[in-house]
């Protein structure tokens, strides 16, 4: 196989991830210029970046479905894409909750979950620019280790949001809504980790 051919999902992993970058970057330009509502043009927007990921997603499937001889295991390249994949559709499914909720006030934490989501894309981003030298680099394992620190923060402002949010929120219908949001954020953190694990099984594997 052409040398072209072979770098073709490594390059594939990067081309996919942008749109998930791109979506992460989105959300938190919304969050931190959030007034009163999700607006259409809002909701599409995001959507225009999660269907140019779907686009990406269905052309590599096509490839691979084609292919004998891939750099790593087929199963292994089929895992990265889909679970890239999901990362886009996780973090649009905040801005359509936020949508369908009509959701007025954001909870106080949706600030510093942006922040810990935009951080967690950009180490990400690393391991997979980097994931080609894998047999003979240190960064993709140091990246990856520095998403799983950075999601662990995810954690910690999680069970502290919900704590507070059971503390201080006696309304039902907007304990709901609010609960509702901060699992869809806190699912934005947990899913780019999953990118991350997946990632080392794959490097464990073929190495």
């Amino acid at each position: 196989m052409k040398k072209k051919e072979v770098n073709y999902y490594f390059k594939t992993f990067v081309e996919l991830f942008k749109y998930t970058h791109d979506a992460a970057i989105y959300l938190e330009k919304v969050v931190l210029n959030f007034e009163d509502k999700i607006t259409d043009e809002q909701r599409n927007e995001m959507h225009a970046i999660e269907h140019k990921a779907d686009l990406c997603l269905h052309d590599a499937l096509a490839k691979l479905a084609k292919e004998f001889i891939t750099p790593i295991e087929n199963d292994d390249i089929l895992a990265i894409i889909k679970k890239i994949d999901d990362a886009t559709d996780t973090i649009e499914d905040v801005l359509i909750k936020l949508y369908i909720h009509d959701v007025k006030k954001l909870t106080p934490s949706a600030a510093k979950f942006v922040d810990i989501i935009k951080r967690e894309c950009e180490a990400m981003m690393v391991v997979l620019i980097e994931f080609p030298n894998f047999k003979k680099s240190n960064i993709v394992h140091e990246k990856i280790m520095e998403v799983l620190a950075i999601e662990e923060e995810g954690d910690k402002v999680y069970i502290s949001s919900i704590k507070e949010l059971y503390q201080t929120v006696d309304d039902v219908k907007e304990l709901y809504i609010m609960e509702d949001m901060i699992n869809a954020f806190e699912g934005c953190c947990d899913v780019i980790e999953e990118i991350a694990q997946v990632v080392d099984e794959a490097v464990m594997k073929n190495s």
